[in-house]
């Protein structure tokens, strides 16, 4: 069983000011895009959205349609890790595996969800990302090219990524007693040697930072759609 976290605690600096989850893409909100998904996944046992406590009645009022497994809340904390740590303190300890997800990331579907959770069983970790297409330059200090790294050994890091609830538990607490905090949960194993699993996704997982990525993001469900 996986238990999924979803940190929804973004400032939207560079939305304006303007609350990106609640935005909408087509007539559907970005967190209920975001939800859905994994609603639909079989071996998903519980949702943790973890959010200020301002925004809890926000939320299960835009979710509670949707609500297909448990819905539980966690408080933000100053940073993306600190927050996914909140949230991995409620999780039911019978999941097996936990997931995490960005909460701006509401064209994931249940195919990658599902294709992901199906690796980190069989390697006890799935990080879901895409081949770099564009060619790399490592800088200098003092914005010259210092290294072009071969191409294909690069990928561009999306969610979900899914762990093994006890590694999951030791990256944490290994952080911890570190000082350590990472914008990317699978930084926590690497942290630690364990060198997570790339399951490859799709490009159109894109997340939602800038005003742009909303029309981006309905000119990709109109694709979609065309191809369906």
């Amino acid at each position: 069983m996986v238990s999924v976290i979803i940190p929804c605690g973004g400032k939207s600096t560079r939305m304006g000011g303007i609350d990106k989850l609640f935005l909408e893409i087509e007539g559907i909100s970005v967190i209920e895009r975001t939800v859905m998904p994994f609603a639909d996944v079989n071996s998903i046992k519980e949702i943790i959205l973890c959010c200020s406590d301002s925004f809890k009645s926000k939320f299960y009022s835009v979710l509670k349609s949707n609500f297909k497994v448990p819905v539980k809340f966690a408080p933000n904390g100053e940073t993306r890790q600190q927050s996914v740590a909140n949230g991995f303190k409620i999780v039911d300890n019978t999941c097996n595996f936990v997931c995490v997800h960005d909460g701006a990331r509401p064209l994931i579907s249940s195919d990658t969800i599902s294709k992901a959770i199906l690796d980190a069983k069989k390697y006890g970790s799935s990080v879901v990302c895409v081949p770099c297409k564009d060619t790399v330059k490592i800088s200098d200090n003092f914005g010259y090219v210092k290294e072009t790294p071969p191409r294909d050994t690069l990928f561009l890091t999306q969610t979900p990524q899914i762990f093994s609830y006890k590694k999951y538990k030791e990256a944490l607490e290994f952080s911890w007693k570190n000082s350590l905090d990472f914008t990317d949960d699978s930084q926590l194993f690497e942290a630690l040697g364990i060198m997570p699993h790339i399951t490859v996704g799709d490009y159109s997982n894109i997340k939602i930072t800038t005003p742009e990525d909303i029309a981006v993001a309905q000119q990709i469900l109109k694709f979609n759609k065309s191809k369906g």
